[in-house]
């Protein structure tokens, strides 16, 4: 009968009982593997539930103890199966407390039979304060205020002790040396009251059970007695660490975040837990936190921080702990971030800022919002190169924002570690006037340090020992930037740093001015010739030392016998000449033209001395005064 239909028309109409018998044996159970072909597996999307918010993740870590949800959707229609993590039945939502790392899998099976499996992956760290002991007041007599006022000047172990990412992590991959009792000895002998050891942790960690290489706490141990054992103060923190706290600043790694937080210190403390009060914990190094959510969820690491560290006892209950601001940033510190952290003692805790203003400092090429800044501050802008000059944040700004952190913290009994400071030295191609770059360079050192101590900060400089224009050459070890080190202690108080700018010495006795661009300069004519300085206030000379650098022409050198004859002595004098010294006089010190030569004296013992001069042998050559300075005694 049906002979007359097009052939499309037979083929749907055979067709329909078909589905409509399908549909029929699907509904009743039947036909299982007809229903296998058709049936899709229904999506699963993992949650997981802990301090109190459910966030979409299949991976968490927490502290051994504490108790975790586990919430796969969807949450309607099919049944779940349990296996793994004290996971049990066939609940969708689980809530366990692993007593180790484990996964959990979770099994959907969907209305038609179709199964779809889901693991999570629960890292639980154990606990690490396994023999915590009574606080011990012994050698922590300070409180923060108190141990501020003994640290005046601080450096960083830079890039050294933080190195990440090589193949095979150590303190030597990014290419300084190993750190030597020597090259620590030398910063204190320098003038320098304490260090800031950057650490990374969580390459030298398992993982899976958070738990440090014995050999790296061991390691950083020695380096922080070292340090002790010379008398500088020490601050050791977590640096950027790859980023596992910097760069994970929202609710959903919160719980994560502090679970690692709280498993490393309660380590690092128990295993540093016997130092004195020379000994400083930093939570952090430059926190990436910028809204208010963020800064929340930075508030619970550092107060994980913080209880950590306490709970371990002994000196650690008195330790000096310090808490980076947002960013490190000043602005943020001042108008964001709104609370320290509780403590079980008071007074002890200080924050942490940074200071780099960026184009003079980092910025690395010139931008549309500004060029590279090569020239610092009142007096050191260079009269050649002055597209270069900076033109903002400079001298006042600087104050200002200084000004920020001593009414919000130091003002209120809480002193500001200003942790990092520099900035970099570039090249001839970039800062055509070098001279006055690397004056410039040292007067922002000069001038942080100051500001910042006036303000009740700390100053630490960012030192990384290495490439040109660094303040410490740590594999010979020796001062590697005399320019930038006298600049810190001049800033510091440790020292006056005499200015060698044009025209500010006086001459005398057949010496006449030939300044340069940059440094007093002068041409001698006759035995005798003087360049005397005045001191902006009196200065005791007990146990100081003068150090001048100078910088001879040809004629000067071969008119002594490439430095055989007698070279120069030094003098200083009383008000009206009442009294004077003439000391340190210098002879047989190989001279070669224009390069740098630097002559000190310790001689002197004069109080309340109005000035300084160097008198000249011979009667002819030039001479610049490259620098000089004055370092009291310690």
């Amino acid at each position: 009968m049906y002979t007359n239909l097009p052939t499309t028309e037979i083929s749907e109409m055979n067709e329909k009982p078909l589905s409509i018998a399908s549909l029929l044996m699907a509904l009743s159970g039947g036909a299982v593997d007809v229903q296998a072909q058709t049936c899709t597996p229904t999506p699963v999307t993992p949650y997981i539930y802990s301090d109190g918010a459910w966030n979409m993740t299949a991976t968490a870590a927490i502290n051994i103890g504490n108790r975790i949800g586990l919430g796969p959707q969807p949450v309607n229609g099919g049944s779940w199966s349990w296996s793994g993590c004290g996971t049990a039945g066939s609940s969708r939502e689980q809530f366990v407390s692993p007593g180790a790392s484990c996964t959990a899998t979770a099994v959907h099976t969907n209305g038609c039979g179709a199964q779809t499996t889901q693991s999570f992956a629960i890292t639980a760290y154990p606990n690490y304060n396994t023999n915590p002991i009574p606080p011990n007041a012994s050698g922590m007599h300070s409180n923060a205020v108190q141990l501020a006022a003994k640290i005046r000047l601080g450096t960083n172990i830079g890039n050294t002790m933080e190195a990440w990412g090589c193949n095979t992590p150590s303190e030597t991959c990014w290419g300084n040396p190993v750190v030597s009792a020597a090259y620590l000895k030398l910063v204190k002998d320098s003038g320098f009251d304490a260090i800031r050891i950057p650490v990374s942790w969580d390459q030298y960690a398992d993982q899976v059970t958070g738990k440090i290489n014995d050999a790296w706490l061991n390691r950083v141990k020695q380096v922080v007695q070292q340090a002790v054992d010379n008398g500088l103060y020490v601050i050791v923190n977590i640096h950027w660490d790859g980023g596992w706290l910097e760069r994970n600043i929202n609710e959903a790694s919160k719980v994560a975040v502090n679970a690692k937080q709280k498993a490393y210190w309660e380590q690092i403390a128990t295993h540093l837990r016997d130092f004195d009060e020379h000994v400083l914990f930093a939570s952090a190094n430059e926190p990436e936190a910028r809204t208010a959510e963020e800064i929340a969820v930075l508030d619970s690491f550092h107060q994980t921080f913080v209880n950590a560290v306490r709970s371990t006892g002994g000196r650690n209950a008195h330790r000096v702990l310090v808490i980076q601001a947002p960013l490190t940033d000043i602005d943020r510190a001042f108008n964001d971030w709104h609370a320290m952290p509780s403590d079980t003692v008071a007074g002890r805790q200080m924050a942490e800022v940074h200071y780099y203003p960026w184009s003079f400092t980092n910025q690395p090429e010139d931008a549309d919002y500004s060029q590279v800044f090569c020239y610092w501050g009142n007096g050191h802008h260079s009269t050649t190169d002055t597209y270069r000059n900076s033109t903002r944040e400079e001298e006042a700004y600087t104050d200002a924002q200084f000004a920020k952190m001593k009414e919000k913290f130091a003002d209120q009994g809480i002193p500001v570690v200003l942790g990092e400071f520099a900035a970099v030295l570039r090249p001839e191609t970039v800062c055509t006037d070098m001279p006055m770059h690397r004056a410039s360079r040292a007067y922002y050192a000069q001038h942080v340090a100051k500001s910042a101590l006036a303000h009740g900060m700390l100053p630490f400089y960012w030192e990384i020992g290495m490439n040109p224009g660094l303040l410490f050459d740590r594999g010979t070890p020796a001062v590697g930037d005399p320019q930038i080190y006298d600049g810190l202690l001049a800033g510091a108080g440790k020292a006056i740093a005499l200015s060698t700018a044009p025209n500010s010495w006086t001459l005398s006795g057949g010496a006449s001015n030939t300044s340069s661009a940059s440094n007093m300069a002068l041409t001698l004519t006759q035995a005798g010739a003087t360049a005397g300085y005045t001191f902006a206030n009196p200065v005791d000379w007990h146990r100081a030392t003068l150090k001048v650098v100078l910088r001879f022409d040809e004629t000067f050198v071969s008119n002594r016998r490439g430095g055989i004859d007698p070279i120069l002595q030094f003098y200083t004098y009383r008000s009206n000449w009442a009294a004077s010294q003439f000391k340190c006089w210098t002879a047989d010190k190989v001279l070669v033209p224009n390069q740098d030569t630097e002559f000190t004296c310790s001689a002197f013992n004069m109080p309340k001395a109005l000035g300084v001069g160097i008198q000249f042998a011979g009667t002819a050559g030039s001479v610049t005064i490259q620098r000089a300075s004055i370092r009291f005694a310690r």
